[in-house]
């Protein structure tokens, strides 16, 4: 019973860190894996810095970005934190004459 008194606050603390820090730590790489695997040419990003830029070119290593019209900018892959969803056009019904 005197061993079972000592070991559980060891295994409480060891349980309150795996739920705090490596779960959230493993939800983030996943999100972030994912975010990468869906960057295509034509494809709208966010960058770190929060430039939102279309995708022209995608390499293992960089990806090239077009900001505006002749402006292309290169980063590397890491730099994109998140793919944008493409606008939905307006539908007919919501244009008032």
């Amino acid at each position: 019973m005197d061993v079972v008194a000592t070991l559980l606050p060891i295994l409480l603390i060891v349980g309150v860190f795996y739920l705090l820090l490596f779960r959230p730590m493993q939800r983030r790489n996943r999100e972030f894996a994912a975010t990468q695997a869906a960057i295509a040419p034509g494809v709208r990003v966010m960058m770190g810095g929060g430039l939102i830029a279309t995708v022209v070119s995608v390499d293992d290593e960089d990806v090239v970005v077009a900001a505006a019209p002749g402006v292309d900018l290169r980063y590397t892959r890491q730099g994109v934190v998140k793919v944008l969803a493409p606008p939905v056009p307006d539908s007919p019904d919501s244009l008032t004459d």
